[in-house]
């Protein structure tokens, strides 16, 4: 008897030991949401075991970073869209070029983790930008809240009416005063309206002095003026309060506004297009994405883990703990939840015209300077041709690496 239970206290600790341990890093899941997520791919596959970490965004960059350095073995890790050239110049990521043939037309998003050539990532959660309208200050401005405006000329007529109403109400609002949203929310994406950007795609050569840029900048400058322009959660509370007609903002604004201002009525559309004849509803395209670690040895279990994550019934789960981020599966939006969630729609519906930013390394750099160059304009009405000239310059310095 006692060696038959040897013997089998002896199998149980060789499959015990003969599991995959595979590590898995995230800023998504908690760990209470990763247990339950996690237990579902375990169970599907028993021959791996996940360790999930959860990461913060303030620290989760530099986390990454030091755990590459020290050769800290690593299997996937969510990264944020605009992190993946940056990894993958640091030769860290495994190249995700053949999941991409298997998969690519089953998935949007491809954009935000194509770098030199290749895929380093798998599109998971999408998120993006889109126009949030006061229906009751439509109607007090004249303006027919069943029409938004679909181009910049309709939005500066609406947003110049609303501004007349009062001298406490603002037709727009236009975020500023911090590193981020002055370019995310609207201003680049206004740019790729027009088909233009501020550098050209092979990262080489600054484009602020272009003509599509100017055009957008004299664009946004007018709105200004007619504008509260203060950070974005300001904007959000001041639209909540009845202070501003349109702004724009992410998905994440629809429970924050139903939840602290319900007797504001709102709803949201795609970002404006330059004209009817002309441009798209470009947006700001966030992303978090998947990657598989260049020095995984367990690479095989890794991509079993990934196929299983942006599944749209895995990804939707996920997605549901944050509903601001959507999953990137085609087929995504067929779920039932967006029946009940018609404004969370439009954001999906919406990551068909986003666009990420230019994939180069030197990126965190680039926008801090295009921050600059917009606040100059919007907040000390500096004249556009100067400004773009000097900043132009700023933005060639580093990409030529001399910054």
């Amino acid at each position: 008897m006692k060696r038959i239970l040897v013997v089998l206290l002896a199998v149980v600790a060789l499959l015990s030991f003969s599991k995959t341990k595979l590590t898995f890093w995230g800023f998504m899941m908690n760990d209470e949401h990763a247990k339950k997520v996690l237990e579902k791919f375990m169970a599907e596959n028993p021959d791996i075991e996940v360790e999930y970490v959860q990461l913060s965004w303030a620290n989760g960059f530099d986390k990454i970073v030091t755990a590459i350095a020290g050769g800290e073995d690593l299997d996937v890790v969510e990264l944020g869209n605009t992190w993946v050239a940056n990894f993958a110049e640091r030769n860290a990521l495994e190249s995700m070029d053949s999941f991409y043939k298997n998969y690519g037309k089953d998935y949007v998003g491809w954009n935000t983790v194509y770098y030199q050539g290749s895929y380093w990532a798998v599109p998971w959660l999408l998120g993006t930008r889109a126009l949030f309208y006061n229906l009751e200050l439509f109607e007090k401005a004249g303006l027919n809240p069943d029409n938004p405006p679909k181009t910049w000329e309709e939005l500066y007529v609406a947003a110049k009416k609303i501004n007349e109403l009062s001298d406490d109400i603002y037709g727009f609002g236009m975020p500023a005063g911090e590193n981020y949203s002055p370019w995310q929310q609207w201003f680049l994406p206004a740019v790729w309206g027009t088909g233009g950007d501020i550098i050209t795609e092979d990262g080489k050569r600054a484009l602020l002095t272009s003509c599509k840029v100017k055009e957008t900048a004299e664009f946004y400058k007018a709105l200004s003026k007619v504008s509260l322009k203060t950070k974005q959660a300001d904007l959000a509370k001041a639209f909540g309060e009845g202070k501003i007609g349109l702004y724009v903002s992410g998905a994440w604004d629809i429970d924050y506004l139903e939840t602290n201002y319900p007797e504001t009525p709102f709803n949201v559309v795609f970002i404006p297009k330059p004209a009817a004849w002309y441009g798209t509803h470009a947006s700001f395209a966030g992303a978090e994405v998947l990657a598989i670690m260049k020095h995984s040895k367990h690479k095989k279990e890794a991509q079993k883990l990934v196929e299983f994550l942006i599944r749209p019934d895995i990804a939707m789960e996920v997605a549901m703990i944050w509903p601001a981020i959507f999953p990137s599966h085609v087929d995504a939006g067929n779920d039932p939840w967006f029946e009940d969630h018609p404004m969370h729609k439009v954001f999906y519906e919406q990551n068909k015209y986003a666009k990420p930013v230019p994939s180069i390394p030197a990126w965190p750099k680039v926008q801090a300077v295009l921050t600059e160059a917009i606040e100059k304009i919007i907040l000390q009405d500096a004249d556009i041709d100067t400004t773009l000239f000097e900043y132009n310059m700023k933005i060639q310095k580093i990409l030529d690496g001399e910054e």
